[in-house]
């Protein structure tokens, strides 16, 4: 089986008639958080209060998680210096991320948005050039379903195969595929679980990673986030740039928007939401 062809997403069951008031979340923070980060009323708040927004969470947790690696544990088992205290991708050399873009509220491929961002740094680290990737290419035309998303690993497994430019074929929720030359690909990939695996491979370049979204999370606007309150909504697959030990925090690059967060980024405290008990992924990449 494929890793297109896995469970369906793993959705809450059970939903709020209405959604917790910023208010509410914000006396949370204050009690739960030390109010170490800020609520607003994003544009995402507003959606998922509504009714909307499924298509946010189209990460697929499956039980063979790990099965599929590259090169596995490589960052594990070789003999390596501690990882940096620090670390900012979107600080390097003046940039190397492509702009922050917007999944939409209504198709699960935020594996393949994460992906792209991976893929579009890694290549820039690699080649030192810069180039922004087809989501829709990777996702509609290698098995992705709006409805049922993608497993953490499918994005770069795909990517094996071969990446489009976005100006080729941007990004629509119609899942008909568009054939594009492929310009980039992943040459291989790394499944990373030990903690300072992850902290040395995000030290050489953005990776992947998954979490457990919580409606909370569609207020944040600034500050280092822990769950403080509301449902759990779904998962989603989210591209890392950085760390801060000294915050006890990773620095995360999201898909929904310049709009939402801190620029479309976040900052989450190690260990929420099981982001730390989900595997990273690395890749390396090159030229067709």
């Amino acid at each position: 089986m494929s890793l297109a062809q896995m469970q369906a997403p793993r959705h809450a069951s059970l939903r709020r008639k209405t959604m917790l008031t910023i208010h509410e979340i914000e006396q949370a923070i204050a009690e739960k958080a030390h109010g170490s980060w800020a609520a607003g009323e994003t544009a995402v708040w507003h959606r998922l209060g509504s009714g909307g927004g499924s298509g946010l969470f189209g990460l697929r947790i499956t039980d063979n998680q790990g099965a599929l690696k590259a090169a596995a544990d490589d960052f594990d088992t070789l003999a390596a210096p501690p990882p940096p205290a620090a670390v900012d991708w979107r600080c390097q050399d003046g940039g190397r991320l492509a702009p922050v873009r917007d999944q939409g509220l209504d198709c699960g491929a935020c594996v393949a948005f994460a992906t792209a961002a991976v893929v579009e740094a890694r290549h820039w680290i690699d080649a030192g050039s810069s180039v922004e990737l087809s989501e829709a290419e990777l996702f509609h035309c290698n098995g992705g379903s709006c409805d049922d998303g993608w497993g953490l690993a499918a994005g770069f497994d795909s990517a094996t195969r071969g990446m489009a430019l976005l100006a080729d074929a941007p990004w629509v929720d119609d899942p008909t595929c568009t054939s594009a030359k492929m310009v980039v690909t992943v040459s291989s990939y790394t499944e990373l679980t030990d903690f300072d695996a992850r902290r040395r491979a995000v030290a050489q370049g953005p990776v992947v990673a998954g979490m457990e979204v919580y409606e909370d999370l569609a207020s944040y606007v600034g500050g280092i986030y822990q769950q403080v309150a509301g449902t759990y909504r779904g998962d989603h697959a989210v591209c890392i740039v950085g760390y801060d030990d000294a915050d006890q925090c990773w620095i995360v690059r999201n898909s929904w928007g310049t709009g939402w967060g801190e620029g479309g980024y976040f900052r989450i405290a190690y260990g929420q939401c099981r982001i730390d008990d989900l595997p990273f992924y690395s890749c390396d990449t090159r030229a067709v």
